[in-house]
């Protein structure tokens, strides 16, 4: 089953593009509570909401998602 997940390296552009350090520094720029941005990262689920902010803080439509094969085995070196 594949999902689609929010990229984190295009959150890491947006964030290095407008200089942003923290979640909390995000959470204020885009008018997200620190919670909705922290599980947002933390949890990669994609939300209307915050996909909108991302957007709006310049991420790139097409590298906003990505899509991740849930059957597929996970590396997990120790």
């Amino acid at each position: 089953m594949t999902r689609l997940l929010i990229s984190l390296d295009e959150v890491d552009r947006v964030k290095r593009m407008h200089q942003i350090t923290s979640n909390v520094s995000l959470a204020a720029r885009t008018q997200l509570s620190r919670n909705t941005v922290a599980r947002a990262l933390r949890t990669r689920e994609p939300t209307p909401m915050v996909l909108q902010a991302l957007h709006d803080l310049g991420a790139r439509p097409d590298r906003l998602l990505v899509a991740v094969d849930q059957t597929a085995p996970t590396n997990t070196a120790a």
